[in-house]
């Protein structure tokens, strides 16, 4: 009596815990909008004395909340695929830096240190 054994491999996915990057994308995306909506008070301030480039800071201002709220959902989403995820949550904290200046320092840097985390741990 012989029987025929087939031997199944299972392969274990290392599953890495993301909450570092999570939370860091949140809290980023959180001071992007705040950001974004001081930048739309300087901007409808400015509209409204007639400075020049008033209307410009507060597009930018919307911009800045557009990218923030990008960069909280891919941060929410960062289990999917890190490595993608990871430069795209680089690109919304330069973007953040780059519309609001000052006012998106802050967010924008930890923006892209949760993108740097995402793809420096595997």
């Amino acid at each position: 009596m012989s029987k025929n054994v087939d031997l199944v491999e299972v392969r274990v996915k290392s599953t890495t815990s993301r909450v570092a990057e999570m939370v860091l994308g949140i809290i980023g995306g959180i001071f992007g909008m705040i950001a974004g909506v001081m930048a739309l008070f300087v901007g409808g301030i400015g509209a409204a004395l007639d400075a020049e480039g008033g209307t410009g800071v507060a597009g930018l201002g919307l911009a800045c909340i557009a990218v923030s709220v990008l960069a909280l959902v891919l941060s929410c989403m960062i289990n999917k695929k890190r490595i993608l995820f990871g430069w795209l949550i680089i690109i919304c904290g330069i973007l953040n830096i780059i519309f609001v200046s000052v006012l998106g320092i802050l967010s924008g840097i930890i923006i892209v240190v949760a993108g740097i985390l995402a793809l420096s741990r595997k």
